[in-house]
């Protein structure tokens, strides 16, 4: 039964591939429908297998501990906790609009809201020079449909799934360390500014981390079970987030790795796990679907950004080489190394360290732990997944003329920061219990509340009180000036959507920044936006029923207030400052009811 099911299975996904390469524009279609088809029937001759029952693993009996009612109560909480951090005022926060977000609403309108052409494959990619599979994009289009557009709107989709990461890291976590270190890691997960940060941004980076956690998961659970249901599912994790961000394409060279790593260390258990392997592969491929052909008869579009962006792309063939290579990529891993909690991020989305003092000196004692117990497989899979994001897609993978660390590149490395840093609250919790009466053991556990609450609280005062996109943050200058460029943009667009569609907007002479109505769009709709270049020659607006004036004057401009304040004497006078009380224009409002008597006294 298991067999014809899987060859059944492999009818479906091969025909996919067929119906997609016949007709490669249809948005879903046939193509869709056996994909789908294919990841159902390979997950039934998974669990119809046999092969789960012929043996289990020797570690069986240290599987986790029952679940209990406090333990889901306190999952249940930390998800909450997760969704709140998300979700709280995600249009507002973070105050600075990344011109990417926007632009991932507006392809995402274009493909599949109101563009002049049929919907593309859901097996393709969109945006020219980036290439993001369309996945995420329908996906978007779907919470702009249902929401309307929107900055919170198209900013949903990444805060969900960065929230809902927290809870296939807790079993990951939990299946191999124990409750206590899992609720500590999913704590610091949920609470941490930077995966925050990252998950109320409209970008997919963030999704490599659910994915990337969910493959983990079932990978450790099949390690100890030997079910084929479970490596099955680790593949078809592995294989969907290809969809998503390409960070998940060093996931493939992760999962070889590991692979290697048990037959080369547990080479005693690991010739029984070949056939779990295929399972592993075979989720791999049907995850992938229809997209995998895509790729094939679109080479350029895999591998291509990032090799465009390679550091080194070449094996050292002698002294020389090697010399060379040294150094070019040691200066850009130290200046890693010093992003984990000293050196701001310098990619003009985040721009703060990875962690909290405190936290990085957990992460350096939980690597240093994982690194002692390097045997076990969670801990070299942690370890190989950490390091080589960090080594690829902050080292060998970097934007010309920027500057490191670059952590919008380490999403998908972020649940191995935060398994590493929580190991050590876990292995100590675990050493108390040997010297530790059981009556005083409250001790630890209220320690180790205290120790989290404390973190949590400094994480969210620090994101959510005092963080800001600070253009002086950045050591390059043409980032810089992008940045406080984009920091002018936001700040008018804010200021204009604050006005609501009642006003018409004027600036008043030449602005050195150019504006943005795409962004002032996913504020507030039919707000109207003009420019008068010279005042003096231009004075008379036509009025319009119903409608407010307000007129901006940026800097090398103020010598117009006086014009404008003459012309229209009912008005008032205002200021516009950044967060951080920074000048970024004067203002001049005259309320709707206000102008037509102006008008009549001239």
């Amino acid at each position: 039964m298991a067999l014809a099911t899987l060859a059944g299975a492999l009818l479906f996904s091969a025909s996919s591939q067929v119906a997609f390469l016949a007709a490669p524009r249809k948005t879903f279609g046939v193509a869709g429908w056996l994909w789908l088809g294919g990841i159902v029937l390979v997950i039934a001759a998974a669990a119809l297998s046999l092969a789960a029952h012929s043996q289990r693993n020797d570690d069986e009996a240290d599987s986790p501990h029952a679940w209990t009612s406090w333990e889901v109560a306190v999952l249940a909480a930390i998800t909450v906790l997760a969704l709140a951090l998300r979700l709280w005022d995600l249009r507002d926060v973070p105050f600075n609009i990344y011109p990417d977000e926007v632009m991932t609403g507006l392809v995402a309108e274009r493909a599949y809201i109101n563009g002049p052409a049929p919907a593309p494959s859901l097996f393709s990619t969109l945006w020219s020079d980036v290439e993001l599979p369309t996945l995420w994009f329908a996906i978007v289009a779907g919470a702009l449909k249902l929401g309307g557009i929107g900055l919170a709107t198209v900013r949903l989709p990444a805060a969900l799934f960065g929230a809902a990461t927290v809870l296939p890291f807790y079993g990951l976590v939990r299946g191999v360390w124990g409750r206590i270190t899992a609720i500590a890691g999913a704590s610091i997960m949920a609470f941490s500014a930077a995966n925050v940060h990252y998950s109320r941004m409209a970008l997919n980076n963030i999704t490599t981390a659910f994915f990337w956690t969910v493959c983990f998961f079932f990978l450790m659970r099949g390690l100890r079970s030997r079910r084929p249901t479970d490596w099955t599912l680790a593949g078809l994790a592995a294989g969907v987030s290809e969809h998503f961000y390409y960070g998940t394409r060093l996931l493939p060279f992760i999962l070889v790795a590991f692979v290697a790593y048990l037959v080369v260390v547990h080479w005693r258990h690991a010739r029984h796990y070949v056939a779990q392997f295929v399972w592993l592969v075979l989720g791999y491929l049907f995850g992938f679907g229809p997209l995998l052909s895509y790729f094939i008869t679109h080479p350029g579009s895999y591998y291509g950004r990032g090799a465009g962006l390679m550091t080194w792309n070449r094996i050292p063939a002698s002294w020389h080489d090697l010399q060379q290579m040294w150094n070019t990529l040691w200066p850009i891993m130290s200046e890693n190394l010093l992003g984990i909690s000293t050196q701001s991020a310098q990619d003009i989305m985040y721009y703060a360290p990875l962690l909290l003092p405190a936290e990085a000196a957990l992460l350096v004692l939980g690597v240093a732990l994982l690194a002692w117990r390097w045997r076990h497989p969670a801990a070299f899979l942690v370890l190989l997944s950490g390091l080589g994001v960090l080594f690829v897609g902050g080292t060998l993978v970097l934007y010309p003329n920027s500057a490191p660390p670059m952590l919008a590149h380490w999403t998908p490395a972020f649940p191995a920061f935060y398994a590493a840093t929580a190991v050590p609250i876990g292995a100590w919790i675990g050493s108390t219990e040997v010297w530790l009466r059981v009556r005083e053991r409250w001790i630890t556990i209220a320690v180790v509340v205290v120790v989290l609450v404390t973190l949590a609280y400094a994480n969210i005062n620090f994101y959510f009180y005092k963080y800001y996109a600070d253009p002086e943050l950045l050591r390059n200058e043409r980032y810089k000036t992008a940045q406080m460029l984009y920091e002018v943009q936001t700040t008018q667009s804010r200021y204009m959507a604050s006005l609501g569609a009642g006003y018409r907007v004027i600036v008043v002479g030449k602005s050195p920044y150019p504006y943005d109505a795409e962004i002032t769009r996913y504020f507030v709709a039919g707000q109207e936006y003009t420019t008068i270049r010279d005042p003096q020659e231009q004075l008379s607006l036509e009025s319009v029923a119903g409608k407010g004036l307000a007129f901006l004057f940026f800097p090398g401009n103020e010598q117009y207030r006086a014009i404008i304040r003459e012309r229209y004497p009912s008005g008032t006078e205002g200021e516009v400052r950044n967060p951080v009380e920074r000048h970024v224009f004067y203002t001049y409002v005259v309320e709707p009811g206000k102008i037509r008597s102006d008008s009549q006294t001239r």
